[in-house]
């Protein structure tokens, strides 16, 4: 499916809704402040010194989205009294440390040579040989900072090798000072030759940080975004950033052709892509990588929501960035099934739990298992409430009908609602067969998928290893146009 299902098999993401603040300080209360360095000569290692509250106990990160073993990069981890005085301190587990009396400062290396798997480089932070990408989340200690606490914002200084610049994600504008109020905000990509593109989508800024070089010139990549964005904007409400961006860059380290992992945090999306030989072949990539990634600004990052529901903002989304990709002629129809019937040969794992079960395991069972199975259900949701309503009705209807009445920018503070309660019944309430969503996202099933399909003129087999779908030789009218809707062109007759 165009190497569509790298996004079923891959861990993905853990969205947070975040951004870099310039926030206001208590005057009775000295704000942390942190210099980050990059150390000349030694690719893959920072030098971090900084002040924060007085404690005995540090801990760093040591997991993030199923990606396991952060802390153990951390390296000589010391910590000062307040005179400069150095403390007695003790590693108890790895990026977990302990010290003999309070102790305010502190200074240690941390490794962060890019690993072994790709995917990973798009949700921790790495430096290579000319860029990297730094994700405070996981460089800083635990308790610098509580998540969004605008009273207590970081000061960060980096320190970076000559021809070398920063740019925050969102920021756009080469700088080395920032105040963030959350750790875990928009990355910050440092190197060499980092380019800057701006341009106004959706009547707001969007800028595009990208380095390396592609078979697509800049200017082409935005006008890429630029259709993805207006696209998903025709079909959800109103755009919920005030300003958003894309960080796009190649692996730091060896891969196949056409892969890319990404997350988005907030309004700005990380990217990471390998490189492909054609303009052609690099505009599909990016299209069908952003038609997924670029959703994310409205679900979930737009919603006032709670809770592990991420097999609709996940798995739900990865079927309407299909539907996307055929609208946009990233994908033949043809394409379009493959791709459910892979996310279908993906979901195996999942059948002995119901969508929101395997939801809240995710990093267990493996998150790729339950998007599948998620895409799965969206698709057939999808075609039986258009033959339901003659085509007048469609899963973008409980898109807007969520987002319009859950944005999250309308009641800012409130307590959020259960993900899982609004989009069952959210789902609940445009179908006339109530069991349906019962059935495939609340209870255990296994999904027949021949059974589901049938009525709708799409017929099932599995001649080997991989399931194939397609369209029966001979269809009813009623048949042909619900197809037709998805993108089905009819073959003409000889």
């Amino acid at each position: 499916m165009f190497r569509f299902s790298y996004l079923l098999r891959q861990s993905l993401l853990v969205l947070l809704f975040c951004g870099f603040v310039a926030g206001e300080t208590s005057p009775s209360v000295q704000p942390p402040a942190v210099t980050v360095q990059v150390l000349p000569g030694t690719p893959g290692r920072l030098l971090i010194e900084g002040a924060g509250p007085a404690g005995q106990a540090w801990s760093f990160r040591d997991s993030y989205a199923g990606i396991v073993g952060l802390g153990e990069r951390v390296r000589g981890f010391q910590v000062f009294d307040g005179s400069g005085k150095q403390v007695e301190v003790r590693r108890i587990a790895p990026g977990q440390f302990e010290s003999a009396q309070p102790a305010t400062n502190f200074k240690y290396e941390i490794e962060l040579a890019p690993g072994s798997r790709p995917a990973d480089a798009a949700f921790t932070s790495w430096l290579g040989l000319e860029r990297g990408l730094l994700m405070f989340g996981d460089l800083f200690p635990q308790q610098l900072s509580a998540p969004g606490d605008r009273n207590a914002p970081i000061t960060v200084r980096l320190v970076l090798p000559p021809q070398w610049n920063a740019y925050a994600s969102n920021i756009g504008k080469p700088q080395t000072e920032f105040e963030i109020s959350d750790p875990d905000s928009a990355p910050v990509v440092v190197g060499k030759k980092i380019r800057v593109s701006t341009r106004a989508i959706l009547g707001k800024p969007f800028t595009m940080l990208t380095g390396g070089e592609w078979a697509l010139a800049d200017d082409e990549a935005l006008e890429v975004i630029a259709n993805v964005l207006k696209l998903h904007g025709d079909t959800m409400a109103e755009f919920p950033c005030e300003s958003a961006s894309l960080v796009l860059l190649p692996f730091p380290q060896a891969t196949g052709a056409n892969k890319w992992s990404a997350q988005t945090r907030g309004c700005t999306t990380t990217l990471l892509m390998a490189r492909s030989p054609s303009k052609l072949a690099a505009q599909a990539q990016l299209g069908l990588a952003l038609t997924h990634e670029l959703f994310h600004f409205w679900v979930p990052n737009g919603l006032a929501l709670s809770g592990d529901y991420d097999w609709f903002y996940e798995g739900f989304t990865m079927y309407q960035a299909a539907r996307a990709g055929v609208r946009l002629d990233l994908l033949s129809f043809e394409q379009y099934l493959n791709a459910i019937a892979d996310a279908y040969d993906g979901s195996a794992t999942a059948d002995n739990l119901s969508l929101i079960e395997a939801s809240k395991q995710r990093w267990t069972i493996g998150s790729s298992t339950v998007y599948s199975k998620a895409m799965v259900v969206a698709f057939l949701y999808d075609l039986n409430l258009r033959w339901q309503t003659k085509g007048k009705r469609s899963l973008d209807d409980i898109y807007r009908s969520v987002v319009r009445t859950y944005v999250a920018k309308s009641a800012p503070g409130s307590a959020k609602p259960e993900g899982n309660s609004v989009v069952v019944a959210a789902l609940r309430s445009e179908l006339s067969d109530q069991q349906f969503v019962n059935r495939l996202v609340v209870e255990r099933t296994k999904i027949d998928l021949q059974k589901e399909l049938a009525p709708f003129g799409l017929h099932v087999e599995k001649p080997g290893v991989r399931t194939h779908i397609s369209v029966d030789a001979q269809l009813s009218s009623r048949q042909r146009d619900l197809l037709k809707q998805l993108g089905y062109n009819e073959p003409r007759s000889r």
